[in-house]
């Protein structure tokens, strides 16, 4: 019996990368994930980056980078906090959220770090 193929692992972990987008948003506190030239550079690698009415289009999970490492995944994320709520707090929340999403998919969750690029007002 094979393993899975290249495109397979591929899908599978944009879909894993969306999830943990959405769980990421759903935090309160967190206003939106911010973008990097990193996201850029990955979407440039994979071929997937798309003009939409004369701009680059996003990714719903730009500010997202993850590593697998076998069953143990690594994950990065940047966001934009609201200013009403502790930064602090909301960067916790969200590893709690990445966690829970990782679990529930049979992986465990390696290092998972949480960059505030800003503080929306």
């Amino acid at each position: 019996m094979t393993g899975p193929t290249h495109a397979e692992l591929r899908a599978a972990t944009d879909d894993l990368r969306d999830e943990l987008a959405a769980a990421t948003e759903a935090v309160p506190g967190v206003v939106r994930l911010e973008p990097t030239l990193r996201n850029a550079l990955r979407r440039l690698q994979a071929g997937t980056t798309v003009l939409a009415n004369g701009r680059a289009a996003r990714s719903a999970a730009d500010g997202i980078e993850l590593h697998r490492r076998g069953e143990v995944v690594d994950v990065h994320v940047d966001v934009a906090t609201a200013a009403d709520r502790a930064a602090g707090a909301t960067a916790r929340e969200v590893r709690q959220a990445l966690a829970r999403v990782l679990v529930a998919h049979a992986l465990e969750p390696g290092s998972l770090t949480v960059a505030v690029l800003s503080v929306e007002r």
